[in-house]
């Protein structure tokens, strides 16, 4: 049997292989004409793209930049996946109770944030989406603490809007810290809010 028949006859032989051979063949040369996919993250903070299409930070000293942080300042909007963010505020406690007092060198950061989904579908949220940067360079998740009005987690459908608190126990210290606001462990569209 020559080399060509015998190369015909695999392919007839495992047709199922072929096809998705074809399929993958046709998606890399799809992918590669339509130049990649678009950041669905903006801002009405004025972070962007300098002319020469690399990304310009808002906030230069921050570490832990990437590609697609929206960063803003409080009261000023990011949208992220089609979910608007704004932290209106941040207050600084060393006690959110008579019961949750911060241990010795540490404080309560009680951030005021508001979501709205404008999309058409419904959309999670929950608390432990948000994290802040210290300046000493940790990341911290949020603390679960008796506030008033507590963000909590649930689903917004289109058009909805939500408002909560959300609390944060960090070191006291100076410098620039950074709450972080990533509403998908599959996405890596994040919102950076300086607070200090």
């Amino acid at each position: 049997m020559s080399e060509e028949k015998k190369k015909k006859n695999w392919f007839a032989k495992h047709k199922i292989l072929t096809v998705i051979l074809a399929i993958i063949v046709i998606a890399v040369v799809a992918n590669a004409a339509g130049g990649g996919s678009k950041s669905n993250s903006s801002t009405s903070g004025g972070s962007g793209n300098s002319g020469s299409g690399e990304k310009t930070y808002k906030f230069n000293e921050r570490a832990d930049k990437q590609p697609k942080d929206v960063e803003v300042l409080p009261g000023e909007t990011a949208t992220v996946s089609g979910v608007k963010m704004t932290l209106s505020g941040v207050e600084y406690k060393t006690a959110v109770s008579d019961y949750e007092k911060a241990d010795d060198g540490k404080t309560y950061v009680v951030a005021d944030v508001t979501l709205e989904n404008t999309t058409d579908k419904t959309q999670s949220y929950n608390s432990l989406y948000f994290r802040m940067q210290t300046a000493g360079g940790q990341v911290l998740d949020s603390t679960f603490a008796t506030v008033p009005s507590p963000l909590n987690s649930g689903d917004i459908v289109a058009g909805g809007k939500v408002t909560g608190k959300v609390v944060f126990e960090v070191p006291v210290e100076d410098g620039h810290q950074y709450v972080i606001w990533k509403p998908g462990a599959y996405n890596a569209d994040r919102a950076i809010v300086q607070v200090k």
